[in-house]
């Protein structure tokens, strides 16, 4: 073997043997070098997760989604800045016990020196995987995407996908026509399509059910839906669409701006992007620019297919530029029987009834309307009731179907007890298809219609059971998502007319002349005036109704100003809204309003308000959505103040000291979105509001505040009175066994389950809705018989930890009166609840 051979092995062997030797004295050498090495990782890696960390909770502030990958990456960077600051710390412990920190240890510097190396290479991957997020959060799908609803997967994991428990009950007549719109909208010659026929007929419930049809089968990539109505709120009319695109223009407060938005967001749609708006119930046409869908100058439809209704065809084609419509008739006689006994029942069958069957029918002429109103009627009544109503009807069949229509209104408000009329009376002076019901409780009791030592709380538990009553009759309308009511043309224009002999109610259309025109007598007999976004350019200087107890004025025209007489006459005015208009203060427009309970100035222009205090016999006051910057103490002269909303008023900065500790009989404080500068409690000279106020206010039941500095808060605040809140802080734990709705938001400490907040369980909670809280990982942590009897809707939105309803087994019991269930945005949860179980919820109607 030469020299050189040899030479090369014994270098090979000294590789293999003196390198691995120094690298291993290399770990004990230069273990500082490698603490100072992991020490500056640490710190770039804290950097990298305090920025993620801000990024993710500004995300869950507005209701973004995180990725499923950057919440991964989050629990993997927290692990590892965990293990390597105990590395860290281990090892300056371990150097200060060798010889009292004198001499190096050389095993526990071995040692470091290897576990840094390799937490070294973790931080790394880490911090270069943080480099590669580009986001780390998104929107939901826009609710109006036609591809999202009918998705049953997510992140890989099965969905339980919507269920309605309803029979739909499309007939096939009305099956037909939904299938020619259809196919006229897939005809790329048509842009417009339209349905028309009588008030009535199902208009509104065909665009309904052709809706769904076109989203189970993806006619459209997007659907929107707009109810237009005889006065068209074009504000809400963008709100609806813009909702349906996800859009966000709640805050833009010119209809102008938000029209151009909603302009750009559909012209900027991918061309290959197919999107549908519904119109439903145009009474004339509508200006399609006004709104921001885009047109021509003839108004038609560019870049998107509109689907309308209307009760007359020359709005469609001549108005709105139609290309095909159809006529929407009565029922077959066959399905009109199907529908009749759907509510009647089996006594159709009876045969003392069969022959007033079939003389009903034939009076409603197959308007579904009219059967579901005469139906409802006969459900529970005796033969002799069937007969007398069929002869009223008689009477009018000469006159055509609308007179029948009326007759068969005004027995069932006939057959009314005068709150129940006095309630309707209140929704068609509102002047609004779908009339808000808590503005209907606040005008209602301004007005003393349900009972004057009630509190707000039963005036609106009596208005939902008078609302429930009106729909039993079809005098009201259920608006299909089980929350609100509708109320058809059809009825309000009878109670328009069956009241107008003494000419009390007085609701203002565009197509009528001045009101100032009007006959003097009308005006001095009139009780109730609506302007429902009618375009008004000035109001008038004075209007002469002395006897006028409500005053409506709803309009987005933040240039039209109150005269300062207008009022003047009005001295028996107990309820007045003024929504979208600029109030001045001096001299005051009100100041002749001793009897008014009820004053709303929501979504105004205001300067000072110190005038109001004048009011002292005011109840409900309302700023929501208003530019106030101050509330002045002369509010806390209005010492009959029940209900004060404070809701979204955004630059409301300061609330004089005592003011709310004045309102002693308050019992609701809404202030979401709003004034948020508490006076800390120790202060001697307080600014501001105090929290301690609300403790003056023995009545108060419902409150809704934000509170962003828990310091504060004093110890002895009174919330157990509570039964309805809504609380943003920083943290709080207050019994809530006797509230009935809770919203809980941003829940981030120790509470794994709701029931940690509540040792004596929700007895009587029936809404419950949590949203934004990581460290929520369950419901109920323990079966319970008692948590939660009376829940009826269980809402859960964003809880990235939640891993099940209930940690153990789960009795069904505790959710035994659970009617709807929606959950979105989990990361953890794999099942919600076991099919078992499933089957023993007997009230579930929606998951």
């Amino acid at each position: 073997m030469s020299t050189d051979s040899v030479i090369s092995i014994a270098w090979d062997i000294l590789k293999c043997v003196v390198i691995p030797i120094k690298r291993q004295f290399g770990y004990a050498l230069f273990s500082k070098r490698y603490a100072e090495g992991l020490q500056k990782e640490v710190g770039k890696l804290a950097y990298e997760d305090e920025r993620v960390h801000n990024a993710v909770e500004e995300a869950r502030n507005n209701l973004r989604n995180v990725y499923g990958q950057v919440t991964e990456w989050q629990a993997s960077a927290e692990k590892a800045l965990k293990e390597a600051r105990d590395l860290l710390r281990d090892f300056e412990m371990a150097k200060k016990t060798c010889c009292h920190g004198t001499l190096p240890n050389p095993s526990c510097r071995y040692q470091f020196s290897r576990k840094a190396k390799d937490k070294i290479k973790i931080i790394e991957l880490l911090a270069q995987d943080c480099s590669r997020f580009k986001d780390v959060s998104f929107s939901d799908p826009a609710p109006g995407s036609v591809a999202t609803l009918s998705s049953t997967r997510k992140e890989g994991k099965d969905v339980v996908p919507s269920i309605k428990l309803r029979d739909d009950g499309i007939f096939e007549s009305r099956a037909l026509i939904i299938r020619d719109i259809m196919d006229a909208l897939a005809d790329n010659n048509n842009s417009v399509v339209g349905v028309y026929g009588m008030g009535g007929v199902g208009k509104s419930t065909l665009l309904a059910d052709a809706e769904r049809r076109i989203r189970e089968e993806k006619s459209f990539d997007l659907v929107a839906k707009a109810d237009v109505s005889e006065n068209p709120d074009i504000k809400r009319i963008q709100g609806e669409i813009a909702h349906a695109l996800g859009l966000d223009i709640k805050n833009e407060e010119y209809v102008s701006v938000r029209a151009e938005r909603l302009h750009k967001r559909l012209e900027n749609e991918e061309k290959e992007k197919k999107d549908l708006i519904i119109l439903d119930n145009l009474w004339k046409g509508l200006d399609l620019k006004s709104v921001g869908i885009p047109c021509g100058h003839d108004n038609k439809v560019i870049g998107c297919k509109l689907l309308l209704t209307s009760r007359n065809r020359d709005v469609l084609r001549r108005e709105m530029g139609c290309d095909k419509d159809f006529l929407l008739g009565g029922l077959h006689e066959e399905e009109a029987k199907e529908l009749f006994e759907r509510i009647v029942g089996d006594k159709v069958h009876v045969d003392e009834f069969k022959p007033l069957v079939d003389e009903a029918l034939h009076k409603c002429a197959g308007v579904p309307f009219l059967i579901l109103a005469i139906a409802k009627r006969f459900r529970d009544a005796g033969l002799a009731e069937w007969k007398d109503t069929l002869k009223q009807i008689e009477m009018f069949k000469d006159r055509g179907i609308n007179e029948v229509i009326n007759k068969m209104l005004q027995l069932s408000y006939d057959n009314l007890e005068e709150e129940a009329k006095l309630t309707l009376r209140l929704c068609v002076v509102y002047g609004v298809s779908e009339p808000s019901l808590e503005n209907l409780v606040r005008y209602g009791v301004g007005l003393g219609l349900y009972g004057q030592d009630s509190s707000m709380e039963e005036a609106r538990n009596r208005l939902s059971s008078l609302i429930r009553t009106l729909q039993a009759t079809s005098l009201l309308l259920e608006n299909g998502d089980g929350n609100g009511f509708k109320i058809h043309d059809l009825v309000r224009e009878f109670v328009a007319l069956a009241i107008s002999g003494d000419h009390s109610l007085l609701v203002l259309k565009d197509k009528d002349k001045c009101i100032t025109e009007l006959p003097k007598d009308k005006l001095k007999n009139c009780r109730a005036i609506c302007f429902p976004y009618v375009y008004l350019k000035e109001l008038p200087e004075e209007l002469d109704c002395p006897k006028l107890q409500i005053f409506l004025l709803f309009t987005n025209n933040k240039s039209l100003n109150v005269p300062n007489s207008l009022f003047k006459s009005m001295t028996k005015l107990m309820v007045l809204n003024l929504t979208g208009i600029s109030v001045t203060c001096s001299p005051s427009p009100f100041q002749l309003l001793e009897n008014l309970h009820t004053l709303c100035l929501d979504d105004c222009m205001l300067d000072n308000v110190a005038f109001i205090g004048e009011l002292k016999g005011l109840q409900i006051l309302s700023f929501q959505n208003s530019t106030i910057q101050r509330l002045p103490k002369e509010i806390g002269q209005l010492v009959e103040l029940r209900l004060l909303d404070l809701n979204n008023c955004s630059q409301l900065q300061k609330i004089e000291p005592s003011v709310l500790g004045s309102l002693i009989k308050l019992e609701e404080l809404y202030m979401e979105n709003s004034f948020d500068k508490w006076n800390a409690l120790e202060q001697t000279l307080p600014s501001n509001a105090s929290l301690i106020e609300l403790n003056n206010m023995k009545t108060l039941c419902t409150m809704h505040v934000s509170i962003p500095n828990p310091s504060v808060l004093p110890d002895d605040l009174n919330i157990e009175k509570l039964t309805k809140y809504k609380i943003q802080i920083g943290c709080i734990q207050t019994t809530l066994s006797g509230t009935d709705n809770l919203f809980l938001d941003g829940l981030n400490g120790i509470e794994q389950s709701i029931c940690e907040l509540s040792q004596e369980g929700f007895p009587k909670l029936k809404h419950l809705h949590i949203v934004n809280s990581p460290s929520v990982h369950y419901i109920l942590r323990w079966p319970s018989l008692t948590s939660f009897k009376k829940l009826e809707s269980l809402l859960l939105k964003n809880l990235i930890n939640l891993e099940k309803i209930c940690h153990n087994h789960m009795s069904f019991k505790s959710f035994s009166t659970l009617k709807v269930v929606q959950v979105e945005s989990y990361d953890k949860m794999e099942v919600l609840f076991p099919l078992s179980l499933l089957r023993e919820l007997p009230q579930l109607e929606e998951i």
